[in-house]
C-alpha cells in the first residue's frame, strides 16, 4: 500500500517536473505521458561550442540490444550518446556540468513551432522560443538535478538492475506504441516516429532521465512518521466536518415513459409479472430490461442522495420513509410510470472513525512524504551549480 501511495506522489511530482500544462500554453495535448509529443528538430543554434566540448569530454557510452531490435543506451552512463535530435543542439543550461538542450524543452511545442518557423521572421521565432525556454526551464533543471543525483549515487550492481528495469518498461511502452500506430516492427515504428519529428533514441533518452529522477525520489522520500491510533483519532476529531454525513439514501428506480402507451403497458406487464414471481424477479435486472430512466444500464441505481437534493419532493419523502429493500407502489404521472426501491439509508451524523482511520493514516503519511520530497528538491537546488543565460523562476544565483 505504501508503494502504491508513493507511486502516486512520485507521478504527481514528475508530471510537474516534466512541465505538463494540459492544453494550456503553446503546447499540444500530450496523449502519452511517457513519450510526449514529437520534439522539434534542430531547434536553436546548431553546432554549439558548449555542446561540442561536452561531447568531447564525456567519451562514448556502450549500447546494448534487448533482442527486439531496439538499441538501448546504458542508462547510467553519461549522456554522450545523445539522440540525433540533440546532436549539435544549443545548450541552454548546465546543471552540475550536465547539459540541458533547447530541444529537450521545446519538444512539446514541436508542431506549433514548425508552423511558426515557416510564417514569421527569424528574430520573432527566436524570441518566441526563448520565452518558452525561460518559462519551462525550472522544471527541466529540477528533473536534471534528480536524474544526475541518481547517477552519482548508484553502485554498479544497482545500475545494472535499474538499467534492466528501464529496458523492460521501455519495451512495453514501445509495444503499446506499435499497436496504436498500426505497425509490427521496430523499424516501422522508428519511421513513423521520425515522421512526427522524434525517434526511438529520443524516446529512450526522455524515458531514461524521467526514471532516474523517479528513482532518486523513491529511494530518498520515506515517511518517518509513526502514527498511533490516538494520533489518528486526534486528526479525526480536529477535522470532524470532513467526515460529516447528511441524511441520505441509496436507491433504485424503474422509470417507464408514456410517450408510447402501448409499449408502456407492455413494460408494466413485465414488471408486474416479475414482482409476482416467487421469489420476485431481481429489481435491478428488470430495470436494465425495461426502464427508460438515466441509470437503467446500472440496474437503475442512484448513488447516495442527500435529503433536500431532489426536485420531486413527494418522491424524496417516499424514499426517506419506504422500508429498505421493499419496492414502492406504482407511481403514476402524465409523463411516466415509476417504481422505486431503497437499497440503503443513513441518518445524519459522521462516518465512524474505524471506517476512515486507514484513509487518515494514508493521508498523513502522504503529506509527510510530500514534505520530504520538497526538502530533498530544495537541498539539491541549494547545492547545485547552474549555468545559464536565462532567468530561472524562483531561483537566485549565488552572489546575486
Amino acid at each position: 500500500m505504501r508503494l502504491m501511495r508513493l507511486s502516486r506522489i512520485l507521478l504527481t511530482v514528475l508530471l510537474a517536473l516534466a512541465g505538463c500544462k494540459g492544453n494550456g500554453g503553446l503546447g499540444p495535448k500530450v496523449e502519452n505521458p511517457v513519450v510526449g509529443p514529437p520534439p522539434p528538430r534542430r531547434i536553436g543554434s546548431p553546432n554549439s561550442e558548449q555542446t561540442e566540448q561536452y561531447a568531447k569530454n564525456e567519451g562514448s557510452a556502450k549500447k546494448t540490444s534487448n533482442g527486439n531490435g531496439v538499441v538501448l543506451t546504458g542508462m547510467v552512463e553519461s549522456d554522450a550518446e545523445l539522440p540525433k535530435e540533440l546532436e549539435g543542439n544549443r545548450v541552454v543550461a548546465t546543471v552540475n556540468g550536465a547539459p540541458i538542450f533547447a530541444a529537450e524543452i521545446l519538444e512539446r511545442y514541436a508542431e506549433q513551432l514548425a508552423k511558426m518557423y515557416e510564417q514569421v521572421p527569424p528574430e520573432q521565432y527566436r524570441k518566441q522560443t526563448d520565452q518558452l525556454i525561460e518559462r519551462d526551464l525550472r522544471a527541466h533543471v529540477e528533473r536534471k538535478l534528480l536524474s544526475e543525483a541518481t547517477r552519482k549515487a548508484l553502485k554498479k550492481d544497482q545500475q545494472k538492475q535499474l538499467d534492466g528495469f528501464v529496458k523492460k518498461q521501455l519495451q512495453e511502452q514501445l509495444d503499446e506504441m506499435k499497436k496504436s500506430m498500426g505497425v509490427t516492427s521496430t523499424a516501422e515504428l522508428d519511421r513513423e516516429l521520425q515522421k512526427r519529428g522524434t525517434s526511438l533514441s529520443m524516446i529512450e533518452y526522455q524515458f531514461r532521465n524521467r526514471t532516474l529522477a523517479q528513482q532518486y525520489l523513491a529511494g530518498k522520500a520515506k515517511s518517518n512518521q509513526k502514527l498511533s491510533r490516538q494520533d489518528l483519532f486526534a486528526y479525526y476529531q480536529q477535522h470532524l466536518k470532513e467526515y460529516e454525513v447528511k441524511h441520505r439514501v441509496k436507491w433504485q428506480q424503474i422509470l417507464i415513459s408514456r410517450a408510447n402507451e402501448v409499449q408502456a403497458r407492455a413494460k408494466l406487464r413485465i414488471m408486474s409479472d416479475g414482482l409476482q414471481q416467487k421469489p420476485s424477479r431481481d429489481f435491478g435486472e428488470m430495470a436494465v430490461e425495461i426502464s427508460d430512466g438515466p441509470t437503467a444500464e446500472n440496474k437503475g441505481i442512484y448513488d447516495w442522495t442527500n435529503a433536500g437534493s431532489l426536485a420531486d419532493e413527494k418522491l424524496e419523502a417516499l424514499l426517506f420513509k419506504l422500508p429498505v429493500g421493499e419496492p414502492s407502489d406504482l407511481i403514476e404521472s402524465t409523463r411516466n410510470y415509476q417504481m422505486v426501491r431503497v437499497l440503503e439509508r443513513q441518518e445524519a451524523g459522521h462516518i465512524p472513525f474505524d471506517e476512515v482511520q486507514d484513509k487518515i493514516r494514508n493521508k498523513l503519511q502522504d503529506t509527510d512524504q510530500q514534505e520530504e520530497i520538497g526538502k530533498l528538491i530544495d537541498e539539491l537546488w541549494a547545492n547545485a551549480t547552474i549555468d545559464t543565460q536565462y532567468d530561472i523562476q524562483g531561483y537566485e544565483r549565488p552572489g546575486s
